[in-house]
């Protein structure tokens, strides 16, 4: 039994839904390899477009409904409401995955792209990363219209192409949104896969689950450092591994700042009624005449330092460096390399943009001899801060408090706002939307989200998949109609 089955409410909701049907369409998708190549001419766009195909012959109504409009080898749906006076609600996420590592397709259980399905998981690359969540939007909405439902609130569905690379689908539909005009009313992408135990915040005994409302930037950095070679008994000068060795040492070491960030308030001033472990609990616990947040506000620093030592909590309170690649290096140990290069990853705190970490690592290392690049194609300054006031977060609440509760109380579970430590292509939205809400109905328990998103037998329960779907067309029912 998966534990995140536990959390499951009123699954008998909706009984005229096919699961069967829904797992198979959902099989057919993992079935197909939307690869991200390693650069645009290598991607295998055929597959991509096959997608689009099945999508097309597996939701009739959805696709008959809708205008659909091809942005690259992105897909942007169009399913006007009778309200024009209503801003749009989004639904997206994205086609493409990552690849299996070459030499580890053997360790797989069914093949990564057999989209197998059997009777308590579907398989496949994208089960949870995120063909899961963007089938489940066509399933909600075929099955809202096949039921005679009429929209009010015009309904977009945005499909993009290259989340795991370069993004530039998302970005061009975001674009494209901004150039005519149009203002979303809330959007909904892809979040957290699984139900969060906030013991985590010091708060043991409940559970929750994350809508994440920023994402931290993101920078790579690569640092070059140029030189002639040689033999390695006459290192006059030194070498340019010695040197760049040096810039990374001084790069990773370079402590940021450290700071609660709003949403990490936000996060706190969520569970602060179920905090009870100590330092926390009298961080949190408000004193005569003030909030909670006032606390939390009183004791930030004490907070941020506290999250820093934790293993969990520490990058969501500072800007994290990450050394990740080196080339160049001699292929002899008596002969000195010539030019070598390294990338350093950085995920910045709200505040901090990519120029900004330019200028930091560049003053660093002004003394040594080494080139400081952003790699600006694949970088990105952090998202704005969405709200958790707006009518967007309040119909996730109320629909998850319907399908998602605590088994014994049932209670349903707190929606907490968080901060995503990687990155989404929600952000591409910004420009349109304030209310940019990170979140998956599709969950799963966290050994499966730590093996399977981008690693090995990437799959999902047919209880998980079904659990999300019904989320769905709830959400439909409460935000549209």
């Amino acid at each position: 039994m998966a534990e995140v089955w536990r959390y499951f409410a009123h699954e008998d909701d909706y009984p005229d839904l096919d699961g069967d049907a829904a797992c198979r369409r959902l099989g057919d998708a993992l079935a197909i390899p939307t690869v991200d190549g390693p650069s645009r001419e290598l991607t295998d766009w055929a597959a991509f477009d096959c997608l689009e195909g099945h999508l097309h012959a597996s939701f009739p109504l959805t696709f008959a409904a809708a205008t659909a409009e091809r942005v690259d080898h992105s897909l942007l749906l169009t399913l006007p409401g009778s309200d024009p006076s209503l801003d749009p609600a989004l639904f997206m996420g994205h086609v493409d995955v990552v690849p299996v590592v070459p030499g580890t397709e053997g360790d797989w259980t069914h093949d990564a792209f057999s989209g197998h399905v059997d009777g308590e998981y579907v398989w496949g690359r994208g089960a949870l990363d995120m063909t899961d969540q963007v089938v489940g939007y066509f399933e909600a909405i075929e099955y809202a219209l096949s039921h005679g439902w009429a929209l009010r609130r015009t309904l977009l569905v945005a499909l993009g192409q290259d989340e795991e690379t370069l993004q530039s689908g998302a970005r061009r539909m975001g674009a494209l949104l901004a150039g005519r005009g149009i203002r979303l009313a809330w959007l909904v992408d892809e979040g957290d896969y699984r139900i969060v135990d906030t013991g985590l915040y010091g708060a043991p005994g409940h559970h929750g689950m994350r809508v994440s409302l920023a994402e931290k930037g993101y920078a790579d950095l690569r640092l070059t450092v140029r030189s002639h070679g040689g033999h390695s008994s006459n290192p006059f000068g030194g070498s340019s591994l010695a040197t760049l060795g040096e810039a990374i040492a001084r790069v990773a070491r370079d402590p940021w700042p450290v700071e609660l960030t709003e949403l990490s308030r936000r996060t706190l001033e969520a569970v602060a009624p179920w905090v009870s472990q100590e330092p926390l609990a009298s961080l949190v616990r408000s004193g005569e005449g003030e909030g909670t947040r006032d606390a939390i506000d009183r004791n930030a620093d004490a907070i941020a330092r506290l999250f820093l030592g934790s293993r969990e909590l520490f990058p969501l309170v500072t800007t994290t460096v990450a050394p990740t690649m080196i080339e160049g290096g001699s292929k002899q140990a008596n002969v000195l390399p010539q030019d070598m290069s390294a990338v350093v990853n950085f995920r910045m705190l709200p505040g901090v943009t990519c120029a900004a970490v330019v200028a930091r690592v560049r003053e660093l290392l002004a003394d040594l001899p080494v080139e400081v690049e952003l790699l600006a194609e694949v970088s990105n300054s952090p998202s704005q801060v969405s709200r958790s006031d707006g009518p967007g977060f309040r119909f996730l609440e109320r629909v998850a408090a319907r399908y998602f509760r605590e088994p014994e109380s049932e209670e349903p579970l707190k929606l907490i706002p968080a901060i995503v430590v990687g990155a989404s292509d929600a952000q591409m939205y910004d420009c349109v939307c304030d209310s940019c809400l990170r979140f998956s109905p599709f969950v799963a328990d966290d050994e499966e989200v730590e093996r399977g998103v981008h690693g090995t037998d990437e799959r999902i329960t047919r209880r998980a998949y079904l659990q999300g779907v019904r989320f769905l067309i709830g959400l439909i029912r409460e935000a549209l109609l």
